[in-house]
């Protein structure tokens, strides 16, 4: 924190310096005491010392602070994915307004950054990197993030979009087996089995596969960002391996000794690019070109356990991985069809119409 109460009972206050990049105290800037009696004081020579600096930001442009941003561990994100994404989320924007000083982006340039709508997919990265700006390990480069609170509607990604249903998928399934090598086949088959990932189904190894118990453990997953394994995005978690899909590894075709649960014909494990290809093709030939190999295989699953199987949201969560207790899964897929859920009430009122009430016996005064 840039100011900060000592054991002593005093306070001592630190202002970032856009001359060596880091923070300083403000008794290096105006001299005097490093410690104040008062929270008041201590803040007051911490604007004393922005002002004898240039003021918040004043020679930091977008530029100098985005460079700082992405290369400065102080402000890494846990997952390198998210580093590397973040990174050419801003690049546009500082390519464009880098010469501005951060704490001068004002409402109108993010009015002519986002006009059009075709660059609102920058601005989560955009309000994550203003506010880490004015955050105190920033030194408050800025008093305001001009891209928090715009009221955008966000990218829903699959919510809402409607999964391909059991017949289709049966279809496409075939048409894997006609179109595609058998472990594309067995791939797009598994998938709609057990709602694995596609990136923990390209780094899912036999080994991690427990025959005795028909689970599977998902401890890994292709990060096609980063381009090395990570692990899953809510960590580890175990998979219940049904029997079609203990069928589908057992009877699938290998062309090589490989590690993977599913490899290419050189061996090698699964990435977005290698099965592109043949999911384009599938779909393609099913007339589904809209749908992604997300919504046709992890959605569907979602969307078939609740309305087919009619699990309840927590048990799905078990087998999504998530730690929530299904509460993303009530949001995303666990909310029943109106025709499942009207006819569970039918069955409902219909089975209490078979209970014989007990007949009340009135206890003796006596």
């Amino acid at each position: 924190m840039s100011v900060q109460q000592l054991p002593s009972g005093r306070w001592r206050a630190q202002v970032y310096d856009p001359a060596t990049g880091k923070n300083v105290s403000v008794s290096k800037v105006l001299g005097g005491a490093g410690t104040f009696k008062t929270k008041t004081a201590a803040k007051t020579a911490r604007s004393d010392a922005r002002k004898r600096l240039g003021g918040p930001g004043c020679d930091v442009t977008v530029a100098d602070f985005r460079t700082r941003w992405i290369t400065d561990p102080l402000f890494a994100r846990p997952k390198e994915s998210t580093n590397i994404h973040n990174a050419e989320r801003t690049k546009a924007f500082t390519a464009m307004y880098g010469g501005i000083p951060i704490a001068r982006v004002s409402d109108d340039v993010v009015a002519e950054w986002l006009a059009g709508g075709k660059r609102n997919a920058t601005v989560p990265a955009l309000r994550a990197m203003f506010s880490d700006a004015g955050s105190a390990k920033a030194g408050r480069l800025t008093n305001r993030n001009p891209f928090a609170g715009l009221g955008l509607s966000g990218e829903k990604g699959n919510r809402g979009r409607q999964p391909p249903r059991e017949a289709d998928m049966e279809r496409m399934i075939a048409l894997a087996r006609e179109l595609t090598p058998p472990s594309f086949a067995a791939y797009l088959e598994f998938a709609c089995l057990t709602a694995a990932r596609p990136g923990e189904l390209d780094a899912l190894k036999l080994d991690r596969v427990r025959w005795d118990d028909d689970e599977i453990d998902i401890v890994e997953q292709w990060s096609a960002t980063t381009r090395t394994f990570t692990t899953p995005k809510y960590g580890p978690y175990k998979l219940a391996l049904v029997g079609r899909a203990r069928t589908v590894l057992t009877a699938m075709k290998r062309d090589s000794d490989s590690e993977f649960a599913f490899a290419t014909i050189r061996g090698t494990h699964y990435t977005p690019s290698s099965r592109c290809h043949h999911w384009n093709r599938v779909r393609c030939a099913a007339g589904l070109g809209h749908v992604t190999l997300y919504l046709a295989t992890r959605h569907y699953f979602g969307w078939y356990a609740t309305n087919v199987l009619e699990l309840p949201p927590d048990i799905v969560a078990q087998q999504f991985g998530h730690r929530d207790g299904g509460k993303l899964i009530a949001q995303l897929y666990g909310h029943q069809e109106g025709k499942v859920a009207r006819r569970r009430i039918r069955e409902a009122y219909d089975s209490a119409a078979r209970v014989t009430p007990l007949r009340i016996v009135a206890e003796d005064a006596g």
